[in-house]
């Protein structure tokens, strides 16, 4: 039998064409044209009929008693089989080859695929020869040092032990160049080579070789025809930088070619802004320095002249008065135009529309433009559509938490109007929750046009965490924490946490459950159970006990708790103190006392916050009926404001105020329930608890020992902490911050802003200061350095002060 030799590729149609008219033996064949050699590239092409002339062709009719696969080792003969149209007790049909070289070409197994029959005594055998491609032993990387295959698995889709595709080598080789230019290698080149691999027929090693060059650095931005906005506002906005000492820290001066096409968009909206309506941005032109390792990037612009807002009118469908439009409008008559203020009064209004359950709203601003008066005359032409109820409201995403726990912080329903505000609200508490990566919210067409489907689209992150961390602090020493919770638990929403804390002051351990919605309900219940061990200055106090709070979420956001606390405290008085004066205060004993707290929090993030506040009030009850030693009232609060500003900034504000009332006269407060403040915590820049109303007392109770000041605790404290917290290492989770503290302890003969022991400004003492902050994987941790304003004599100069955790 003679072996079909293919020299030749003609076209389908043609090839089907000739079977009718000629008799043929090798059916079809189709190949790359690339040698069998493993080290060739080879790629898909598509599958071209082929038809050798030969007398012994079989005709139409003729029974197939045999499929023959042949030159397969990997795949499977059987898998091959079933692609085909052409089966073993069939009749043979010519038009049928066709279509059985496409099917096992797109298998994208083979290199070549060729078609044959041979006539047998009894029938025909139907022959499948095949060549397959290799596969991938191993991906390899060359010529790399600034990048390791680390940071580029995400580009190399090749992998080992998979068949060898080239258009995913070609693919990944440009992915690789792409990750170079992105961190500022701009001439990086990257290609490829496939070889055979030493020992294992059939497979082979894909290589890329990298050619890194230079970093490519953007040395210098230059802005030509700026004259009414200074070049170093519109640096200001763009994310290419120019590079400097620092570059290899902070990545200034990466050249992106996606980031600088942004850049370029948003130095015109930057103009927009200004009202100058007519700026043009010519091509930029970038060049590189003569050894290749600096960009000069120079940038001209035409300004034009600046627009004023003209008349505001309003046309389409109102569905409220002129007037209740007008009132949601930032954007006012005589004003410089600015684009963005005119997007919010246009979101401002479509609100309006969407709070209707007009979902369709289509809000678009007509703008005529007076080129004499320079000015520009609004009207916003309103299309309100149908009014649409919400049909269904679907949740994807959500492979552990479970739909409740979603759907019941939902502020829209289904068979109600659809509600703009309600679905932004809905979203923000989604979010809040902390349990999601993404949370969005989109609308899809329900069964009819006055109906539409919200989907809740949800992208889960982990919520358990097992934390362990060693560090060290000038006030503490050394600081020991771990700590296992579960924020999520069982997907219910619920959270579960134990943690430790020890430390050269002080030892904690608490257990924890918090559940936000007890029983399905809108009560909230929390339990904790801790022991505490403190050291402060004069004496040590340690703690055993536990608090359950039962909660009420009045409306959203305002919740009301109701508790109780349970304490056996032991305190125990310093050695070397004379404890004469103090005898009454060193007391240990039973803290029995009920809870009454309101709180309004709208933080955006209840852990790192950085827009919203917190207001906070609780009155603590202990009196004697609910058996405990230490009987008192404790009044407290705090508010804590967040503002966010521009380039990541975020300004912060806390006020706390504190007070301790006695409730009998005979009984007095013991000492370790009073206030002391000072550290990075209080007051930073002064000692730990260092700030506090004293009392001379003797060493010893020898008659001539020499007298100290001993701090003794105030029934009222207030604190005032002014932050600014900014970026500096933003990826790698490092923040700066500057800061103004002011706070007191106060005696029970003073109030507030009237200290009589220590003369200082307004009563309060007083500090500023500077920090970094690295929210690493074991939690914040904090480096600050206070100065104290209202300096006494034993405090120092500046008070450097480290821990671990966020402050507010």
């Amino acid at each position: 039998m003679r072996s079909p030799v293919l020299s030749h590729k003609f076209l389908l149609l043609l090839a089907v064409t000739l079977w009718a008219l000629l008799p043929c033996r090798a059916l079809a064949q189709a190949e790359t044209g690339a040698p069998p050699a493993p080290a060739a590239e080879t790629s898909p092409a598509a599958p071209v009929a082929d038809a050798p002339l030969d007398e012994d062709t079989p005709e139409q009719g003729e029974r197939v008693i045999e499929v023959r696969i042949e030159g397969n080792r990997r795949v499977e003969a059987e898998a091959i089989r079933r692609t085909l149209r052409t089966k073993q007790g069939a009749t043979f049909e010519p038009s049928q080859t066709a279509e059985d070289l496409r099917a096992v070409w797109a298998l994208g197994y083979f290199t070549d695929v060729q078609l044959l029959v041979q006539r047998l005594p009894a029938g025909i055998a139907y022959v499948v020869r095949v060549e397959e491609r290799p596969t991938v032993r191993a991906v390899r990387l060359s010529g790399n040092e600034e990048l390791d295959q680390e940071d580029l698995k995400e580009q190399i889709e090749v992998k080992p032990a998979t068949i060898l595709d080239m258009d995913l080598v070609r693919s990944s080789a440009k992915k690789i160049q792409e990750k170079y230019v992105e961190k500022g290698y701009f001439l990086a080149e990257v290609t490829h080579r496939i070889e055979p691999s030493e020992g294992s027929a059939g497979s082979v090693d894909v290589v890329f070789v990298v050619d890194e060059h230079s970093k490519v650095m953007v040395k210098e931005i230059s802005f030509i025809g700026t004259e009414q906005v200074k070049p170093e506002e519109l640096k200001a906005v763009m994310v290419t930088r120019e590079g400097g000492y620092l570059s290899f820290l902070t990545g200034e001066g990466t050249y992106r070619e996606e980031a600088f096409q942004r850049d370029l968009a948003i130095i015109q909206a930057t103009y927009y802004d200004r009202g100058y309506i007519n700026v043009r941005i010519d091509k930029p032109t970038i060049s590189l320095s003569a050894d290749k390792r600096d960009i000069f990037i120079n940038i001209k612009l035409v300004e034009g002249e600046p627009y004023d807002i003209g008349g505001i009118d309003y046309d389409g469908d109102l569905i409220v008065p002129k007037e209740l439009l007008a009132a949601r409008m930032t954007t006012v008559r005589g004003e410089r135009f600015n684009r963005s203020k005119l997007g919010t009064d246009i979101q401002n209004l479509t609100d309006v529309y969407y709070d209707q359950g007009y979902a369709y709203a289509n809000i678009n601003p007509v703008t005529a433009v007076n080129a004499d008066a320079k000015t520009v005359d609004l009207t916003f032409d309103i299309q309100k559509g149908p009014q649409v109820t919400i049909e269904r409201i679907d949740i994807i995403g959500n492979s552990k938490t479970r739909d409740k726990v979603i759907r019941r912080e939902m502020r829209v329903y289904e068979g109600e109007l659809f509600n703009g505000t309600g679905v932004r609200r809905s979203k923000d508490r989604v979010n809040a929750l902390g349990f999601f990566e993404t949370v969005d919210i989109t609308q899809k067409p329900g069964s009819t046009d006055d109906r539409l489907v919200l989907q809740v689209e949800v992208k889960e992150k982990a919520t358990g965490t097992f934390q362990v961390g060693l560090g060290f602090s000038n006030v503490e020493n050394f600081i020991f924490t771990a700590q296992v919770s579960q924020n999520n638990f069982l997907g219910w929403g619920q959270t579960v946490s134990a943690s430790a804390q020890i430390s050269g002051l002080r030892s904690l351990i608490q257990l924890s459950f918090y559940d936000p919605y007890f029983l399905d309900t809108q009560y909230l219940l929390s339990a904790d159970f801790f022991r505490v061990d403190a050291d402060y200055e004069g004496f040590v106090r340690r703690s055993t006990g536990g608090s359950v709070s039962l909660g009420y979420q009045f409306v959203d956001d305002l919740l009301g708790t109701v508790g109780y606390t349970r304490e056996y405290v032991d305190v125990e008085a310093g050695q070397n103190l004379g404890s004469v004066l103090l005898a009454n205060q060193f007391l240990s004993g039973v803290t029995s006392a009920a809870r009454l707290s309101l709180s309004f929090d709208r933080r955006d993030n209840r852990l790192f916050p950085s827009k919203g506040f917190i207001h906070y009030g609780s009155v603590e009850f202990a009196p004697s009926f609910l058996g405990g030693t230490f009987l008192f009232t404790r009044y407290s609060a705090y508010s804590r404001l967040y503002f966010p500003l521009p380039l990541g900034f975020v300004f912060k504000t806390n006020a706390t105020v504190g007070y301790i009332q006695q409730l009998d006269s005979t009984k007095p407060l013991p000492i370790s329930e009073l206030y002391y403040l000072g550290g990075i915590n209080t007051v930073r820049g002064y000692f730990l608890r260092s700030i506090s109303p004293t009392l001379l007392v003797p060493r010893s109770d020898s008659p001539d020992a020499t007298v100290i000041e001993f701090p003794t605790g105030g029934d009222k404290q207030l604190v005032l902490n002014l932050e600014l917290e900014f970026p500096v290492f933003e990826k790698a989770g490092i923040r700066g911050v500057l800061f103004y503290d002011a706070g007191n302890a106060y005696a029970r003969n003073e109030s507030l802003f009237r200290d009589l022991q220590d003369d200082v400004p307004l009563g309060l003492f007083h500090s500023v200061g500077f920090g970094f902050r690295w929210f690493s994987p074991i939690g914040p941790l904090r480096f600050e350095w206070g100065i104290p304003l209202t300096r006494r004599a034993e405090d120092e100069p500046i008070l450097f002060e480290f821990t671990i955790g966020n402050f507010f």
